[in-house]
């Protein structure tokens, strides 16, 4: 299915190629409002690939209309032929602004992702978690305009945030903090487990439609998202709060948790070695458990994640 997807993408990209490779870029000439879709930042996150190609292709056919300039580009296409999360680097983990002498190739390729992101006035990007997701919910730190517009596409009713310029991982700058960085609006959705599943085709898919209507409300119709963003429900706010280190390669979680699952304070999560347990620091919800592959004595044997939890809490105020 994957090879079928990336060979249409192919096809559709030779008639409307993009700025950048993998890329596909549209222009409808009503007005400059630019729109940019990511999908495949991390190779085996595939979910968003076939609402992206209908999208595409209803968009050329005109069973759908916009006014405006639309890019979609595909992040790591050659991870995703090889089922992996990335090949040498972690991809949306590569955006930072510091010079690196030896490039990997998924160092390269944000270097080139950021001169398409450097012409996008909204940056929605599509994930997908490694585990089952109990719903689909946005992810970036704090940054007004961003949220405005995520509350305004909707499609889904959590918001998962940090502090404004709180960075998400110590590795490096992911591509939706990248465009913050230049005061644009980045969002990131998670679509739920990864993989090729009908939901996530379709909140892809209404999430892209979504854009797309209000871009043209803004350009066309000279409104404010702002404004636009109040006629919809707020999201629900769940701060990040605390993430539980890879002490040893013997760490591990006590069961198969789902992403956005209430755990309590005290509850046990997991343990560090044998006899040596850890717990939720507090009541919140599960987020992006990790569960590496082992050797037969229950030794991590691949690269290490930085964190084997995080855990996330009700919050009812935006964060500054």
């Amino acid at each position: 299915m994957l090879a079928q997807h990336l060979e249409t993408f192919a096809k559709l990209e030779n008639k409307s190629k993009g700025i950048i490779s993998d890329s596909i870029h549209l222009d409808f000439n009503k007005h400059k409002g630019h729109i940019v879709i990511g999908g495949l930042v991390h190779g085996n996150e595939v979910g968003s690939l076939p609402g992206i190609l209908q999208i595409i292709q209803d968009l050329v056919d005109k069973k759908i209309s916009y006014g405006g300039k639309i890019s979609f580009f595909l992040g790591n296409k050659k991870a995703s032929i090889e089922n992996k999360r990335f090949l040498e680097d972690d991809l949306n983990r590569s955006f930072s602004f510091s010079e690196n002498k030896i490039k990997s190739y998924e160092k390269q390729r944000a270097e080139e992702i950021k001169k398409l992101l450097n012409t996008c006035d909204l940056f929605l990007d599509f994930h997908q978690t490694n585990k089952p997701c109990l719903e689909p919910f946005y992810i970036f730190a704090m940054h007004s305009i961003s949220y405005s517009w995520a509350r305004a596409i909707g499609c889904c009713k959590i918001f998962v945030t940090r502090r404004a310029n709180t960075p998400y991982s110590s590795e490096g700058m992911c591509s939706d903090e990248y465009v913050r960085t230049l005061n644009k609006p980045g969002i990131t959705l998670e679509l739920g487990q990864q993989g090729f599943f009908t939901n996530a085709t379709n909140t892809c898919k209404q999430a892209i439609i979504n854009s797309m209507q209000l871009m043209d409300l803004v350009h066309l119709k000279k409104r404010h998202i702002q404004n636009l963003a109040r006629k919809k429900n707020e999201l629900k706010i769940l701060q990040m709060i605390y993430s539980e280190k890879f002490k040893t390669k013997q760490s591990k979680l006590v069961k198969e948790f789902i992403n956005l699952e209430k755990v309590t304070n005290g509850q046990l999560i997991g343990e560090f070695k044998q006899g040596q347990d850890f717990y939720a620091p507090q009541d919140g919800y599960i987020l992006f458990p990790q569960y590496p592959m082992r050797d037969e004595n229950g030794f991590v044997i691949e690269t290490l994640p930085s964190h084997i939890y995080t855990l996330a809490k009700d919050s009812n105020r935006l964060l500054k």
